[in-house]
This record gives C-alpha cells, sequence and structure tokens, in this order.
C-alpha cells in the first residue's frame, strides 16, 4: 500500500508555509501572498514563479544569504497536525507494508530537514538551485499530478491512497481516482469544509476525516483496516 500526502495544511495546521526565514525577514505568511500578487499583477509567469522570486526578493533585501541553511530554518521545530508524529512512527515501511511519500509544491530541502522525514519513503517537490546558475525546479498543482503518475509507475500492484487539505489538491484527486486508488480529504481549517463540499460534488472524495491522526482516530482505525484487508 502507497499512502501519499500533501504537507502543508495537511500534515501540518497551516495551508501556508511557515518559513522561519520569512519570519526573520519581518513577513507572516500571508504578507508574502500579498507580494506574490502583487508579482503576479507585474505579469510573473505564474504563482509558483511568482512565489519563489519573492522568497529570494525578500531574503536579499533583508541581507539573508539564498542558502539551504537559511532556506531549512527552523524546520525541525514545525507544528503538526494532532499524532502525526507517533503516526508516521507507526505505519512506517519497517513496521507494516505501507510505503509513505510526500508530494508538495514546497521545497524538499526543507522536509528533508523535518523530524517526519526518517519515516518518509520519498519526497516530491521543489529543488531549488542555491547558485543562480541554472533554474529552480518547481512544482505546480500539475505537477503534483507528474510526481504520483512516477510513484505509481514504480509500485504498479499497490493501492494508492491520496491525503489532500485543499483546492490545490483537485488534479492530485482527480488522478487517484481515475487510477482506483482511495482519496482522503483532511479537514485543517474552518476554510476546509467549503473546499470538501466543492471538491465532492465532482466525485473525487471518498473520505473525509478532520486533521487528527491521533491512535485509535478516525485515521488511525481506518489505516489500519486497510492493512487487515
Amino acid at each position: 500500500m502507497i499512502i501519499i500526502y500533501d504537507f502543508d495544511g495537511t500534515l501540518t495546521p497551516y495551508s501556508l508555509p511557515q518559513y522561519e526565514s520569512f519570519k526573520k525577514c519581518g513577513y507572516e505568511a500571508e504578507d508574502v501572498q500579498v507580494r506574490v500578487k502583487e508579482e503576479l499583477d507585474k505579469g510573473s509567469e505564474n504563482m509558483y514563479v511568482a512565489y519563489f522570486k519573492c522568497y529570494r526578493d525578500i531574503l536579499e533585501e533583508n541581507g539573508m544569504d539564498f542558502t539551504k541553511k537559511n532556506i531549512c530554518l527552523g524546520a525541525e521545530n514545525i507544528e503538526y497536525n494532532k499524532g502525526v508524529i507517533d503516526f508516521f512512527s507507526k505505519y512506517q515501511s519497517s513496521n507494516c507494508n505501507i510505503k509513505n511519500y510526500i508530494v508538495t509544491s514546497g521545497i524538499v530541502d526543507y522536509i528533508d530537514s523535518t523530524v517526519i522525514r526518517k519515516y518518509i519513503d520519498g519526497v516530491y517537490g521543489v529543488i531549488l538551485d542555491y547558485s543562480g546558475e541554472s533554474s529552480d525546479k518547481l512544482v505546480t498543482d500539475k505537477g503534483k499530478v507528474e510526481a504520483i503518475k512516477q510513484i505509481h509507475s514504480e509500485n504498479v500492484d499497490d493501492t494508492i491512497i491520496y491525503f489532500g487539505d485543499g483546492l490545490t489538491d483537485k488534479f492530485d484527486f482527480e488522478y487517484v481516482h481515475e487510477i482506483g486508488g482511495i482519496t482522503v480529504f483532511i479537514a485543517s481549517n474552518k476554510d476546509s469544509l467549503n473546499y470538501y463540499n466543492s471538491l465532492n460534488k465532482e466525485g473525487i472524495i471518498d473520505k473525509y476525516f478532520k486533521a487528527d491522526f491521533s491512535s485509535d482516530g478516525e485515521i488511525d482505525i481506518f489505516i489500519s483496516s486497510l492493512i487487515e484487508k
């Protein structure tokens, strides 16, 4: 069995990345979104290009080098949804016949620096070029589907389960549903119900759970039931 998770909002309580490097520059995640919108209004190619341009600009404006060390600041201390760490400890590959992957539009190096990385079999996301000599490898909403397709191609006999928390996961839900996998919507904030209702109307959501991965909680019981089949 293959379980693929979005990261921000699915495993964490925040739908937007809470990068400590931004906070050191006096920016909250919502402030960055304002900068991104301004960049889009200037004609930036798409939201992802605008976002990472703003990321570089904000660090430069505040005297912080664009380095892996600065990008990964605070990654080991981020907050997770209830029970996440114990959940991964329980369902890691060494304990059961499950492989866990993270597919995100966030930064691979950042995820690699988190405390849950040791439980994860693979991470697909944005690969940054710190040298400035080539382009960053960005992952759009549709780009996440390509990562899921690759994981699926390497595990064709396994059931694919996808955990996501919002409208940006739509293409992932569609693909997993199409191949006969199981789609799981995680309700992580006050907007979640509206997102769920919108996606559920399209018939692409199989399960809906609150963002609680605790032992004997609904998600834990659901995964245990699949293992027992």
